[in-house]
């Protein structure tokens, strides 16, 4: 089996060669996630400054991250939400007002994809810090007429509502071509993308979301065989409009990131069944 290092090597490769196939406009580097829609509006999250210096402050998140999450032997970041005291719940509070007051138009298109990323996962914490009893993200109830935790508005930005799934909708998918950006997105699950323990920054957004890909499709909460069948994480299902729209497209995207066994295994003759350890990430 490669080392982690070789395969982020044969990863970078493989995507290199995969970029007519994604439609990407540029290779690696800050540019490899900046494939965008050109806008000059400024009431939609499309719009963007090419060349901008601005950088958003992550320090808050970064020390919160530090002080209350734990990375446990199978690799996933157990975040330790019981034990949060009131003052770092205020920390993180005041971390999202900063990135509700961050005019993201003035950003250039990597430091807004760390900037979201951020703002995802740290909205997911937030959300389970506000229902601590909750044994799954997915059993959070925001009352009778919610539309659930991920559709409910959780912030605005510039008074436009923000939800998780908004976040998806509107500020990455419409933008980044690169779908890596899933890998990057913590949804408080343990079988989902691991919450990592430092901030995502513009300068580093790349390799970061590479280490991401990697440690994430390459583990087995993601990718197994059983017998005789190939048995994915359903955040491939959930998702298959991103990764081509079709089984044959997730496995494409699945082979750059395992070893050569799994890699020749897959195939979408292959009985596939969909997995998804839907427990919370929680310290225990």
């Amino acid at each position: 089996m490669a080392s982690r290092a070789q395969m982020r090597e044969i990863g970078a490769m493989d995507r290199t060669a995969d970029i007519a196939r994604r439609g990407l406009m540029a290779g690696l580097g800050a540019t490899a996630v900046s494939a965008c829609i050109p806008t000059s509006r400024r009431d939609d999250w499309t719009a963007f400054r090419a060349g901008a210096s601005t950088e958003v402050d992550h320090r808050s998140w970064a020390l919160f991250l530090d002080r209350h999450t734990v990375e446990g032997a199978d690799g996933i970041t157990r975040v330790g939400y019981a034990t949060v005291p009131y003052t770092d719940r205020e920390l993180l509070e005041g971390y999202l007002k900063a990135l509700a007051s961050t005019d993201t138009a003035r950003l250039d298109r990597s430091e807004q994809l760390a900037f979201w990323i951020n703002l995802y996962n740290a909205l997911v914490v937030r959300l389970v810090l506000d229902h601590v009893i909750v044994s799954s993200p997915d059993e959070i109830d925001l009352g009778l007429f919610s539309a659930g935790p991920k559709e409910a508005t959780l912030l605005r930005i510039g008074g436009r509502p923000v939800s998780l799934n908004g976040i998806k909708r509107q500020a990455l998918r419409p933008v980044f071509r690169d779908p890596r950006w899933h890998y990057a997105l913590c949804d408080g699950a343990l079988g989902g993308p691991s919450l990592r323990r430092t901030p995502y920054t513009g300068v580093e957004i790349d390799r970061a979301l590479q280490d991401s890909a990697i440690g994430y499709v390459s583990s087995p909460r993601a990718v197994t065989l059983q017998g005789g069948a190939q048995v994915l994480n359903a955040l491939w299902r959930r998702n298959m409009a991103d990764f081509g729209g079709t089984l044959a497209g997730v496995l494409a995207e699945i082979r750059l990131y395992v070893d050569g066994d799994i890699r020749q295994a897959l195939s979408v003759s292959r009985e596939t069944h969909w997995q998804d350890d839907r427990r919370l990430n929680e310290v225990t």
